[in-house]
């Protein structure tokens, strides 16, 4: 019986998951991620909204650019340089159906299934 499950585990290791979250986009963890550093910069705007009252403008201007910027270098890295993208690559290496997944599921932001 133990036998039975081990080769049962092993035919679903390189399975594609697709239920949940992983229906909607192909890495959530990711976007949830990316979720979190925006939730950061959101509430940075009220100390951020302060600071106008003590410093000079030019500062108070360059942290704005700064905070704007943090969201797109998180994307940035999250789908291009350490997750996303890397995932793929090899994901596509190992389970033979992840190419027909890439094709019905969005790879980062969470969406409705693509129609075939």
């Amino acid at each position: 019986m133990a036998f039975l499950k081990k080769i049962k585990r092993e035919n679903e290791r390189n399975k594609v998951c697709e239920i949940g979250l992983w229906s909607y986009s192909r890495h959530p963890n990711y976007f949830g991620e990316w979720m979190v550093w925006n939730s950061l910069v959101i509430m940075a705007i009220p100390s951020w909204l302060e600071l106008r009252r003590s410093e000079p403008m030019i500062f108070w201007i360059l942290l704005a650019m700064g905070l704007l910027f943090v969201p797109y270098i998180m994307y940035s890295s999250l789908v291009h340089l350490t997750g996303a993208k890397p995932a793929e690559y090899y994901s596509l290496q190992k389970r033979p159906e992840y190419k027909r997944y890439t094709e019905r599921v969005n790879m980062f932001f969470p969406g409705a299934p693509k129609r075939q």
